[in-house]
């Protein structure tokens, strides 16, 4: 309320400035000063009461009439070529105040005896009135936009309280995976080995019972190293009747029943050891889930932070230039991730009939921002009068281009192979190569789950680490049979051109610079074999022109030559196509003519090139 009342004092001194300046009998700064008025939003009655009170001391009579003539004009100027066509910019109003300035001069002017001093004078007028209405346009829209408070809240969430849930996740997780460690360590200190545990429950069973027991314990031969060697030959899986006669235990009358009694043992204690293998692995994946939520939550307080203070004139500009292209914008906000990359995200609405570009708005910002932008992901393409946020990131130095060749196995229903492409908002290009286990369709279920539960668990935030441990550890748990993916998955800075590649039991890849070709291998194993497996990661930098050959191992397993990596190093180089999924066609088509056309294995070749822009 304070700072609403003193804007409306201070529009009451401006007018009453404005009837100060006297130049030759001329008052530039009324037409000027009103013009602006016009434009603001927040209009007043104490400027026009402050304008009344200047002119009446100040002003001769002639003048009054004069300049209520002209204030008159652009009021209604305003109202015609400003407001209803939505154009409310500096240049326009200092355009209306002028035009209005001259118009009345040079009526008075020509009504009389035409002067040529009074003419020159009339036009120095409405020049001097066209800079300082202009002048004072811009100023006040900076000022405006100097008062834009910054949001520091991102996500809804201030970033201490995400960090400190972040913080909290992170040690219930590491308490998971303590008290795991600690149960398994107690386990193996306390409970026997399966050969004592079959030795204890067959003792307890039979010779507890057994009226001879006295007899056999305290006879000369050592009756508890015949039962632990009856109880080694179940371990060791021999066929019961073998078991039987081998007589482990010499003597004894109920030898047959001890035997069934040590394999039942040792079914039980086989199954209680799966089930705990079971719950370990379950409590491994509950704590790499939460691992990864507690790295997602600090992601979201390092991912980017509002510069408001640091880009206030750059913010202004946003606020300026946008206004001049009919374009009106709330609640702007500048934010800068840890690669030193800009956003601009802002409210915004147009009353321009039929609405306006997206492309209009983003060169606006661009221009105020010094720096070319691009609309996210997804955006509208029309601005209209309905108020819509709209997010707007640096432009990338490079783009991509990819194209795929696949083949199934000869005989096979289905390619048990998948694959995926796409850019985030971020600038990261992703490239998901996923081989399912055997062929068909039931490979090609598995290898699609992977490919599209990464492509979601990125889309959502996760940092690429923590979606390859999210998606590992629901391999994993998943149910039925076992299940093994493997999964080779690329991510190509689009700002720099940095490639980060990482493997899970994948074949190799191939970076094809020019007439030079490249291999990037690490051995792994495939996804869902262990929650805590560790995928191998490698890091190169590609320039314009450059290729990344992305392949499953049924493309190289076949080749009919001992090196095969090196022949399908050559096949590529001898690839003298720029497009990629020429590329990856004549690729494959090279393979399968040394297979002699036969696929037996699923067979994919992805190719991606960068360019720059």
């Amino acid at each position: 309320m304070r700072i609403a009342n003193l804007k409306k004092a201070v529009w009451g001194l401006m007018a009453f400035a404005s009837t100060l300046v006297c130049v030759m009998d001329c008052y530039p700064l009324i037409p000027a000063v009103y013009g602006v008025y016009c434009l603001s939003s927040g209009h007043t009655i104490i400027f026009y009461i402050g304008l009344i009170i200047g002119m009446g001391y100040f002003i001769s009579i002639p003048s009054i009439c004069k300049y209520l003539f002209i204030i008159a004009v652009i009021y209604f100027g305003e109202r015609l070529f400003v407001r209803k066509s939505s154009k409310n910019g500096c240049l326009t109003t200092a355009v209306v105040a002028a035009c209005a300035t001259a118009v009345m001069n040079l009526s008075v002017t020509f009504l009389g005896k035409p002067d040529t001093d009074e003419i020159v004078l009339s036009v120095a007028e409405s020049l001097v009135v066209f800079s300082m209405a202009f002048a004072l346009c811009r100023a006040c829209e900076y000022l405006r936009a100097l008062e834009h408070n910054e949001n520091p809240a991102i996500a809804g969430l201030l970033p201490d309280r995400e960090e400190a849930f972040a913080t909290a996740v992170s040690g219930l997780s590491g308490i998971i995976s303590t008290a795991n460690v600690m149960a398994v360590k107690c386990t193996a200190d306390k409970i026997p080995d399966e050969s004592e545990k079959i030795q204890l429950e067959v003792t307890g069973r039979l010779c507890a019972c057994c009226e001879g027991c006295s007899v056999c314990w305290t006879s000369g031969t050592s009756i508890s190293d015949s039962i632990k060697m009856l109880a080694d030959a179940v371990r060791k899986r021999m066929k019961t009747e073998e078991i039987v006669q081998n007589r482990y235990v010499d003597g004894c009358p109920h030898y047959t029943r001890m035997v069934e009694a040590a394999t039942e043992a040792f079914a039980r204690i086989e199954l209680n050891e799966a089930w705990y293998r079971r719950l370990t692995e379950n409590r491994r994946v509950i704590a790499t889930q939460l691992d990864a939520m507690a790295e997602l939550m600090e992601g979201w307080c390092r991912a980017e932070k509002c510069i408001d203070k640091k880009r206030r004139l750059r913010l202004s500009r946003v606020y300026v230039y946008t206004k001049e292209a009919g374009i009106q914008v709330e609640n702007a906000h500048i934010y800068e991730n840890a690669r030193q990359q800009v956003c601009i995200k802002a409210d915004v609405c147009t009353k321009i009939d039929g609405g306006i570009e997206i492309s209009k708005y983003v060169q606006a910002v661009s221009r105020a921002m010094g720096v070319k932008l691009r609309q996210a992901h997804g955006t509208v393409s029309i601005i209209s009068d309905e108020r819509t946020s709209i997010v707007l990131y640096e432009e990338n130095q490079f783009y991509a281009l990819s194209g795929v060749a696949t083949k199934k196995k000869t005989g096979s229903q289905a390619n048990g192979d998948s694959c995926s492409m796409f850019q985030l908002d971020d600038g990261m290009y992703h490239v998901c190569v996923s081989d399912g286990m055997g062929s068909g369709k039931q490979a090609q279920a598995e290898s699609t789950l992977v490919v599209d539960l990464l492509e979601k668990l990125l889309e959502a935030g996760f940092s690429r680490e923590s979606a390859l441990k999210l998606m590992n550890s629901a391999m994993v748990i998943s149910a039925g049979e076992e299940s093994y993916s493997t999964v080779d998955f690329a991510t190509i800075d689009m700002y720099t051109g940095e490639l980060e590649l990482t493997k899970t039991g994948a074949a190799p890849s191939f970076i094809k610079s020019g007439k030079q070709v490249s291999v990037i291998e690490n051995e792994s194993l495939p996804a869902g074999v262990d929650v805590w497996q560790e995928s191998k990661h490698s890091k190169n930098t590609l320039q314009s022109g450059d290729f990344l050959v992305m392949v499953t191992d049924g493309v190289l397993e076949y080749l009919h030559v001992k090196d095969r990596q090196g022949k399908l190093m050559d096949i590529i180089a001898g690839v003298k196509s720029d497009n990629a999924g020429v590329m990856a066609q004549e690729i494959l088509d090279r393979v399968l003519l040394d297979t002699g056309g036969y696929a037996m294995d699923d067979m994919t070749v992805v190719a991606i090139g960068i360019w720059e822009k």
